[in-house]
């Protein structure tokens, strides 16, 4: 029956679980972690949304908040730019972590052990730019948490970079990244300089009020 096919597909995909004795069903570890990552997402995008507008305006790029969610970096809110030529991302879409700068200041501020859990063995060249070789992949990483930021530097599309910073929780660890994106003609070197500043003070200032004390 289709309920029999619905039931079957969620259990193949971890959203729930049988008891062996009972026979019942109950929420399986997935469905809870996404549960968790809606409430999570829904707290930063309602304290980051003024913050991320007031950058957008500012710098007339788009604007992005990301979020770790198990090996993916996930967007969970946005606000684009006006200008004709722009990157667009969807709320929800998610990408492997490391081919991302989002995800990349995310995981640079993990535990040493778990970053290389992130990193696949064989890095794909997506393009010329890409750093494939996963010794020197965790070396930028390092450099990018001594930095407080990352750069993308058309390292997964060409003609695409982007600027990404960390935020912090309570607790002071990084879930969480604001970031902007835009075509490579129009982020040149004293552009990024200034991005670099930018990004950084407003993921700062989501920090602080999401009650990080550092």
């Amino acid at each position: 029956s289709t309920v029999h096919g619905i039931i079957s597909t969620l259990k193949y995909h971890g959203f729930i679980s049988q008891d062996d004795e009972t026979q019942k069903y109950r929420l399986g570890i997935r469905f809870i972690r996404f549960g968790d990552l809606v409430v999570n997402s829904l707290n930063i995008r309602n304290v980051a949304m003024p913050v991320i507008v007031e950058v957008c305006n500012k710098i007339e790029e788009t604007v992005h908040v990301a979020m770790l969610d198990g090996t993916d970096v996930v967007w969970i809110e946005k606000k684009e730019c006006n200008k004709s030529i722009k990157t667009s991302t969807t709320i929800g879409a998610r990408l492997p972590a490391y081919t991302t700068a989002d995800g990349k200041i995310i995981i640079s501020y993990q535990n040493k052990d778990k970053i290389k859990t992130y990193i696949p063995k064989r890095i794909p060249q997506h393009t010329k730019n890409t750093v494939t070789n996963k010794a020197d992949f965790i070396k930028k990483l390092e450099e990018m948490k001594q930095k407080g930021y990352a750069i993308d530097n058309e390292e997964f599309v060409e003609g695409i970079k982007c600027v990404a910073a960390p935020i912090f929780d309570h607790d002071g660890k990084v879930r969480f990244s604001l970031s902007t994106t835009g075509p490579a003609f129009r982020m040149k070197d004293d552009k990024i300089k200034e991005l670099i500043v930018i990004i950084k003070e407003a993921a700062n200032e989501i920090s602080r009020r999401i009650g990080y004390k550092g």
